[in-house]
C-alpha cells in the first residue's frame, strides 16, 4: 500500500474484495468493495498510465465535498487504477452522486461497444458492418446518424466526460450490443465473443457488465 497526498490510499487488488450486491436506496445491483470493514462505491476507473489524472480526479471530489468528510480509495488492478468513495448509506458523513455510480456503467459500456465494433469489421466486413451500424441506428434513440456511432468509437472508455444517457439507457445499449451480435454472428459465438471481450476488461467495469446482461463467465 501507499498513499498519495494525505487522503487517499493506492490499495493493491487483492487486499480488497469487489462484488456485486443489491443497494438498499436504489434497489438495483452495484458494483461494492470491502475493505477493512468499511465499504465503497465505484466512481471511475483509470487506464495504469493515467495515475496523476486518478489524482486529480480524487482531488475534485474533495474539493467538490469540502464540507463533508469523505474518504476515497485508489486501487491498482492489473494495469489499471480504480477509484472508490465510502459508502453513503453504510457511512452517513460519505457523499456520492448519481453520475458518478452511472460512471462506471457508461464507461464498460463504450469499452464493450469499441471492442465489438472491432470485431464486427474483422469477422463481417465493411458491407455487413454498415448493416449493422444501421440496424443500431434504428434501434438506440440516443443515436441519430453515423457520426453519434464515430463519436462513441473515438470516446476514451476510461475518460470521465459524461454522456447525457441515464443509466437505464446504458442498459438498453448494452443489451442492443449483444442482441445484434447474436442475430449477425449466431447466438453461441455472438457471446462467446461477448464474453471474451468483457473478461478482458478491469475487474471494476467487468463486474458491470456481467451482472446488467447476466452472463455467465469463467
Amino acid at each position: 500500500m501507499e498513499y498519495v497526498r494525505s487522503k487517499t490510499a493506492i490499495i493493491d487488488a487483492p487486499l480488497v474484495n469487489i462484488e456485486v450486491s443489491n443497494h438498499p436506496e436504489h434497489h438495483d445491483a452495484r458494483l461494492r468493495l470491502n475493505y477493512q470493514g468499511q465499504r465503497y462505491d465505484l466512481i471511475q476507473a483509470f487506464a495504469s498510465h493515467k495515475l496523476e489524472l486518478a489524482q486529480q480526479r480524487w482531488q475534485q471530489q474533495i474539493e467538490a465535498n469540502t464540507t463533508v468528510p469523505c474518504r476515497y480509495l485508489l486501487v491498482r488492478e492489473v494495469g489499471y487504477y480504480s477509484l472508490w468513495v465510502l459508502d453513503q448509506i453504510a457511512n452517513p458523513s460519505s457523499t456520492s452522486t448519481e453520475s458518478d455510480r452511472n460512471l462506471g456503467l457508461q464507461q464498460a459500456s463504450i469499452w464493450l461497444f469499441q471492442e465489438l465494433w472491432v470485431q464486427w469489421q474483422e469477422l463481417l466486413g465493411q458491407r455487413q458492418l454498415q448493416i449493422f451500424a444501421d440496424n443500431l441506428l434504428v434501434a438506440n434513440s440516443h443515436l441519430k446518424s453515423k457520426q453519434d456511432l464515430d463519436q462513441l468509437l473515438s470516446f476514451d472508455p476510461l475518460a470521465s466526460e459524461q454522456l447525457n444517457w441515464s443509466r437505464s439507457d446504458f442498459i438498453e445499449f448494452d443489451r442492443q450490443l449483444c442482441d445484434l451480435t447474436q442475430k449477425k454472428m449466431g447466438q453461441q459465438f455472438g457471446q462467446k465473443l461477448t464474453i471474451d471481450i468483457i473478461e478482458s476488461m478491469p475487474d471494476s467495469l467487468r463486474i458491470i457488465l456481467i451482472d446488467v446482461l447476466d452472463l455467465k463467465t469463467k
